[in-house]
């Protein structure tokens, strides 16, 4: 999957779990950035935002590894319904980099889309999980590498998409083009957690499959990551990656399995989401524009891993014209997904 329990702290609690990360052109002169958490809400997760948290979607304007831009979720404890107020905040410049302060924009309810103060709009809520992929064929195909068996036929038959009928809470902002201060930007989103200590990032997000492919067990080295800046990611993980790329660039039999790893390496680190306003979205890590919900970011990335087109398919989710263009939530009587890959051995069950 994407970046769906990817750390003991998301295992423990999905509110502070990020999955995905979109930018795409929206109506003329804007655009679109969601950001998806909670992953199986209502099963695995719970459907509420956590009140001692924030949820951050963040720019380098100059297209580098320093955010000078950050949007700012807040939200209020939850109603006996389930229900949130949501504030949203800016912060330009030093004061982006951390903190919890910040310009206010607007403020709305769970499911309502409300105006924002710098000609923008904005919804939080429940929706289908945007994210597909065969999982089932993607765990065991990194399986098969950890025993040095490269099995891309695991990817031929009828595509599992373990997510199917699954829900998410996700954050959507409509802003203006030039609010992100650049014509060629980076962009990530961060959770942290902030009131009862000092501020402490616990979740990042930017590229898909990035803990997928190079970091699958959730622990320590997991932790560290969605701890960490882009500013750090080529320093801290480039050998890591390049070794697993290597690997796999070599079991595959590539014509030159260096320049392979080497190209897969600067792809995904530092990882974040490349978006030039205006453009039309396309999701190819390290070369695309962004990301848009339909963009088959499965396939892309197992293909740029693979150095060969594998696990192409398209997207099995409705268009939803409208923003914030998500698919209303789903209702599959289907048994959580920590159950079915033992995440969690006890432990009382996430509210609904």
């Amino acid at each position: 999957m994407s970046h769906h329990f990817d750390t003991p702290t998301a295992i423990e609690d999905g509110r502070l779990n990020l999955c995905d990360l979109y930018a795409f052109p929206d109506t003329p002169g804007r655009s679109a950035l969601i950001v998806t958490a909670n992953p199986d809400a209502g099963r695995s997760s719970p459907v509420t935002f956590r009140p001692d948290a924030l949820y951050e979607l963040v720019i380098a304007s100059d297209g580098g590894t320093r955010e000078d831009r950050a949007y700012r979720m807040s939200f209020a404890e939850p109603d006996a319904d389930g229900n949130q107020d949501m504030q949203v905040r800016y912060a330009q410049g030093p004061s982006s980099q951390s903190g919890t302060d910040g310009t206010e924009l607007g403020a709305g309810r769970t499911g309502q889309t409300f105006g924002l103060s710098n000609g923008g709009s904005a919804w939080f809520g429940v929706a289908q999980d945007p994210f597909w992929g065969d999982a089932p064929a993607l765990f065991a195909f990194t399986r098969g590498l950890a025993d040095n068996q490269y099995r891309p036929e695991l990817f031929t038959g009828t595509p599992a998409n373990l997510l199917a009928g699954r829900n998410v809470t996700a954050i959507a902002l409509q802003i203006p083009d030039d609010a992100f201060g650049g014509t060629n930007v980076a962009v990530w989103a961060r959770i942290s957690l902030h009131g009862h200590a000092a501020q402490r990032q616990v979740s990042r997000a930017a590229h898909p499959l990035l803990r997928s492919f190079f970091f699958p067990r959730p622990g320590p080295a997991t932790e560290a990551l969605n701890a960490a800046s882009p500013a750090d990611d080529v320093a801290a993980y480039g050998d890591i990656v390049r070794q697993a790329a290597l690997h796999v660039a070599e079991l595959s039999h590539a014509a030159n399995p260096d320049e392979q790893a080497a190209m897969v390496a600067a792809a995904f680190l530092p990882d974040q989401l490349r978006y030039r306003p205006g453009q039309p979205a396309h999701f190819a890590p390290g070369t695309g524009n962004g990301r848009g919900l339909h963009d088959d970011a499965f396939g892309a990335t197992l293909s740029l891993m693979t150095g060969r087109p594998l696990g192409v398919t398209a997207s099995p989710h409705p268009v939803v014209p409208q923003f914030p263009h998500l698919a209303p939530a789903g209702n599959d009587d289907l048994p959580a997904l920590t159950d079915m890959l033992g995440l969690r051995e006890q432990g009382p069950k996430p509210p609904a």
